[in-house]
């Protein structure tokens, strides 16, 4: 983090946000100090490591050279539930062992196109056969959430999102709702009763609940294991803003509430792959297009039910139609997960 802080303290000027992105390459984001883990370790070991550490992946070694890489949506889409065995479960039984490892050089945009292909939201940096460091979609978004220059109007989360969102019951079992997501590669389902939102199950609940319990998972509901409340959002702020808030807050996916429904949910990978794209099909466009990017946001915090709600506010209707600048965060508390 002090590395991007001191290289963007020393960057010059840009007209647009495309050109100043342009001049960072993944070795001068990625983070050194990767996380590893065996492969014959132990898998209940190893989620203690990436709940410990609130990390998503560990990069599994072998000889001291990076043979495989363990994330949570392996959990998802590996993890067996026949049996009661999952306390001798190692990482070797699930990791995905075929390496994705790209070189420092590559540029952001060359990163976020490579992430965007394979569907990845992280890449491993070596250099021959040695660990150098690794990269994230959070990284990217970083990346976007510090420049300086003036950058393209974004369009709104409504235009981005996706409109369809898996759903399961509270009484539905984990199986259930493991199969759906291993089956859609998704990493997370809402909890719903009647169209009303109750809680929300991720791919990090899963790896969490497997360290605390390895053999309680398959025979638990949804509503032992969601989490309450849900963090949700309006679908008026743009893609910088909601980008900006989720750096904030640490959210990875939010669903997006219109009139108390449900219409879509975002999720920090639809921001990192549209953001860049965004970025650079507007890389062109004209003073009328840009926007400095000095200006904060101003949103509103409402509890409702099992939803935490955040709505975008204007100071008043000319600024709504005009995209005002004149925006700023507020102070309101998140309430954190419980």
């Amino acid at each position: 983090m002090v590395r991007i802080f001191e290289w963007f303290k020393r960057a010059k000027p840009f007209t647009n946000c495309y050109f100043e992105l342009c001049t960072i390459h993944v070795r001068d984001i990625m983070a050194r100090d990767v996380m590893t883990v065996g492969r014959y370790d132990n898998l209940v070991d190893a989620a203690h490591t990436m709940i410990g550490a609130h990390i998503s992946c560990l990069v599994v070694l072998e000889k001291q050279k990076p043979v495989g890489i363990l994330t949570e949506r392996d959990f998802i889409k590996k993890l067996s539930m026949a049996k009661d065995h999952s306390a001798e479960l190692l990482v070797n039984d699930i990791m995905t062992k075929e390496l994705f490892a790209v070189g420092s050089h590559l540029s952001l945009f060359e990163a976020q196109k490579l992430m965007k292909a394979h569907k990845f939201r992280k890449l491993v940096v070596v250099e021959g056969d040695e660990l150098r460091g690794i990269i994230t979609q959070t990284d990217l978004c970083k990346a976007v959430a510090k420049v300086k220059s003036s950058c393209p109007r974004a369009p709104i989360i409504a235009d981005v999102m996706s409109k369809k969102v898996l759903m399961v019951g509270a009484d539905d079992s984990f199986i259930k709702a493991k199969k759906l997501m291993a089956s859609k590669d998704i990493g997370s389902v809402l909890v719903a009763d009647k169209g009303a939102i109750k809680g929300m199950f991720t791919e990090f609940d899963i790896v969490s609940e497997f360290f605390l319990n390895p053999n309680r998972l398959r025979n638990s509901y949804m509503s032992e294991l969601m989490t309450v409340p849900v963090i949700c959002i309006s679908p008026d702020f743009d893609m910088f803003e909601v980008n900006h808030l989720m750096l904030e807050h640490n959210f990875r996916r939010l669903p997006v509430i219109a009139d108390n429904k449900l219409v879509g949910i975002v999720t920090q990978t639809d921001v990192a792959w549209h953001l860049y794209d965004f970025i650079e099909e507007n890389k062109n466009c004209g003073d009328e297009r840009l926007k400095r990017r000095s200006a904060e946001l101003k949103y509103a915090v409402k509890k409702t039910g099992n939803m935490i709600l955040y709505q975008k506010v204007f100071e008043n209707s000319k600024q709504e139609l005009a995209g005002s600048e004149k925006h700023r965060f507020s102070e309101n508390k998140v309430l954190e997960k419980k």
